[in-house]
């Protein structure tokens, strides 16, 4: 019963950060909001690495005894979700600063317009 709750939990919890990571998305309109986006995928990206570091170096003494097969693949199994879910945030991060270099650019160059057409006034 406990497992079923903390399984249904952790699924809501991740479309809740899907639907929440989409909807920034959308609405990131110029650089900074896309240097923000980045820099909070980066610390997801950490706080990913952290856990899997965490796990990583958990006693192996849990590993031993009656369902020590189980208790090791399911560790495996976090690791390498923790590991999937840290290169997604990565990639993310990297999209996001590519976005805001680019818009970066835009800005400048409908600035220098904005100018030019100001001063053949």
């Amino acid at each position: 019963m406990k497992t079923v709750i903390k399984k249904s939990f952790v699924i809501l919890s991740l479309f809740a950060l899907l639907i929440f990571g989409v909807s920034m998305n959308a609405f990131a309109a110029n650089a900074v909001e896309h240097d923000a986006l980045a820099s909070k995928f980066e610390n997801l990206a950490k706080e990913m690495q952290a856990k899997v570091e965490e796990i990583s170096h958990k006693p192996r003494s849990s590993y031993f005894g009656k369902n020590a097969r189980r208790n090791k693949s399911h560790a495996e199994n976090k690791i390498r979700k923790y590991e999937k879910a840290a290169a997604e945030y990565t990639e993310l991060a990297a999209y996001h600063h590519q976005l805001a270099i680019g818009q970066s650019e835009l800005d400048s160059v409908a600035s220098k317009k904005k100018t030019n057409s100001s001063s053949n006034l």
